[in-house]
């Protein structure tokens, strides 16, 4: 097949676009499964950054999935973006040779857990699932609104005594419960709490690191995305 200068100008132009598009993207860190290919999860780091979430990508990999590590602090833009970004990390992740074929599940955290719940819960064409560990909620001003808008199953993990920076409050999970099943979306979002843990329970490095929670909520993330896995 032969093509002409201009085919081949415009076959180049889009595949400099595609590559120029890629770049401005979040940088990534890959998990792979064991078996070399596996579902899609991305997960979204909170404001510490990635290194304090790579045990957790890790050990979300060891159990079948392909896992995609990125830094949480890049999806608060000025001006937004967030959105968008979100959904080219999503199908970057898509299109690896280590993914296999479907939608991908999402799990944050903290700051990274505040933009999985704003962007993710909305996106039930690309993604299957959301957990969100102490979330950042601090942006949610009216629960009843917040929760009619979640179209994605949505997992919150939260600890009772967690009052850094008051930005992911038990009080505010409870609010947001409480809207979901008086709104009779209570299917799409579920908060399970953890009443001795603090902020940052599932960070090995961190002060408030709980092991009994830290397994307990990898335990639950992995069932829910297995449960809606064919969603």
């Amino acid at each position: 097949m032969r093509f002409g200068f201009g085919a081949v100008a415009i076959l180049l132009f889009v595949c400099l676009s595609r590559a120029d598009a890629q770049d401005a993207l979040p940088s990534q860190k890959e998990f792979q499964a064991p078996g070399g290919k596996g579902r899609v999860v991305v997960v979204v780091s909170g404001q510490s950054g990635p290194a304090n979430y790579a045990h957790y990508a890790k050990d979300v990999a060891e159990q079948g999935f392909y896992a995609v590590l990125v830094d949480g602090n890049d999806f608060w833009l000025k001006g937004g973006g967030g959105e968008a970004l979100l959904k080219g990390v999503i199908t970057r992740a898509q299109e690896s040779p280590n993914a296999l074929p479907g939608k991908a599940a999402v799990i944050g955290f903290s700051l990274g857990g505040a933009s999985t719940l704003a962007y993710a819960t909305r996106m039930p064409e690309l993604v299957s699932a959301v957990v969100v560990n102490y979330p950042g909620t601090f942006f949610i001003t009216d629960p009843g609104a917040f929760v009619a808008k979640i179209k994605v199953p949505t997992l919150m993990l939260a600890g009772v005594r967690d009052t850094y920076k008051n930005c992911c409050l038990i009080e505010t999970a409870r609010k947001l419960a409480d809207a979901a099943r008086a709104n009779q979306v209570g299917a799409m979002f579920e908060v399970v709490e953890f009443p001795e843990a603090a902020h940052g329970w599932n960070i090995k490095a961190s002060k408030e690191w709980r092991e009994g929670d830290s397994a307990d909520g990898l335990r639950r993330a992995l069932k829910h995305l297995r449960d809606h896995a064919a969603e």
